[in-house]
């Protein structure tokens, strides 16, 4: 299932036999690649609410089934999580190879409809892929590094540079300074009340 079939689902309260809203919006964990909460707008005067992951039984192409257990986030309209990416967010969001080329920007995104994970982050398709129905994918494991500005992913054109044991110098170890970074030997002078004072006349 696609995520951008999510919006206008019917969510639904097991225990009561009620639809508590319908899906406003998604919020995508790219750190863990899965689907983390709903957004849905109530169905009486108490607002928006978000709706964690752990508290979604499934999700079905006709409504999305809630376990009897809390998970929910009542009241007002839910807050912006930055390390989360909303509709706003994943639409559009610029994806780069770790090889500093870049690889396109993101459309959408599939996802198991009973364990939530993400299967893949669909990129937008140039005119030849889609005369072909082709679709870049980028695999959830593929990913280094996200932000709500960025996707990092691994492209594997980049080997690391692996430092030769001998190379590599403890970290308790003293290294001697340079003439031009070593500091005066203090000199002391005595004063009228006897006592000593640090000099450093040159």
């Amino acid at each position: 299932m696609r995520l951008k079939e999510l919006r206008g689902l019917p969510v639904i309260d097991p225990t009561a036999a009620r639809k508590v809203g319908n899906v406003a919006d998604y919020q995508v964990d790219p750190a863990s690649g899965r689907l983390a909460a709903l957004d849905i707008n109530g169905t009486d005067e108490r607002g928006g609410e978000r709706i964690l992951a752990q508290r979604i039984r499934r999700v079905g192409s006709s409504a999305v089934i809630l376990t009897a257990r809390g998970g929910s986030v009542p009241g007002g309209t839910p807050e912006v999580n930055e390390r989360w990416l909303d509709a706003s967010t994943l639409g559009g969001l610029e994806v780069m190879g770790d090889d500093g080329n870049r690889v396109g920007h993101l459309v959408d995104a599939t996802f198991d409809q009973d364990g939530l994970e993400v299967d893949a982050y669909l990129l937008a398709a140039n005119f030849f892929e889609r005369l072909f129905g082709r679709r870049g994918r980028i695999q959830p494991t593929k990913v280094h590094s996200c932000s709500r500005e960025l996707m990092l992913v691994t492209t594997g054109h980049v080997t690391e540079v692996e430092i030769a044991p001998e190379e590599t110098v403890p970290l308790d170890m003293r290294l001697p300074l340079k003439d031009a970074d070593r500091l005066d030997v203090p000199t002391f002078e005595p004063v009228p009340d006897g006592k000593p004072v640090a000099s450093n006349r040159r």
